[in-house]
């Protein structure tokens, strides 16, 4: 019986040991270090939401100037190069692309008012050099809706959109 008894409270004990490691890990799970790669991936997501903030920055200074916004497409192409054999920057290798595209479009859209405004100042002056025109003349602001107020580039570019 003495034998029943101890095999009983031994039992028991594991049983207790067993359900307070379950509770335990329950209620506070055990942590370890991350990995090496780990650690690499996150310094890397680090990285890129200051580059992000930080080029955001630098694009709003910029945003008007095409030569200043060239610059910044060297910068992501250079950073692109830089990261293409490294697997782990798939994430900035695609912003930085998403970037580019954004910029050249903002190029494009600079080139083409440019364009626009030197048509309009050559037309402007074609307007002034004819002083036997006869008929009223509308101010660009005054063109109706539909129609263009500025005439269209001569590049082969699709004029800028307005919003």
């Amino acid at each position: 019986m003495k034998k029943f008894a101890i095999a009983f409270a031994a039992l028991l004990v594991l049983i207790a040991f067993a359900g307070w490691n379950v509770w335990h890990a329950v209620y506070e799970p055990v942590t370890s270090k991350p990995s090496l790669v780990e650690e690499g991936r996150q310094q890397l997501h680090v990285q890129l939401e200051q580059a992000k903030t930080r080029e955001a920055e630098i694009e709003k200074q910029d945003w008007d100037t095409v030569s200043l916004l060239r610059g910044l497409i060297e910068a992501h192409q250079h950073r692109i190069d830089q990261l293409k054999d490294n697997g782990q920057a798939g994430e900035i290798v695609a912003h930085d692309r998403e970037a580019i595209a954004r910029i050249e479009k903002r190029i494009a859209d600079l080139q083409a008012q440019q364009a626009a405004q030197a048509a309009a100042q050559s037309g402007d002056a074609a307007e002034t050099a004819e002083p036997g025109s006869s008929g009223p003349t509308v101010a660009p602001e005054a063109a109706k809706p539909g129609q263009r107020a500025v005439p269209a580039p001569a590049s082969p570019k699709p004029a800028p959109r307005t919003h």
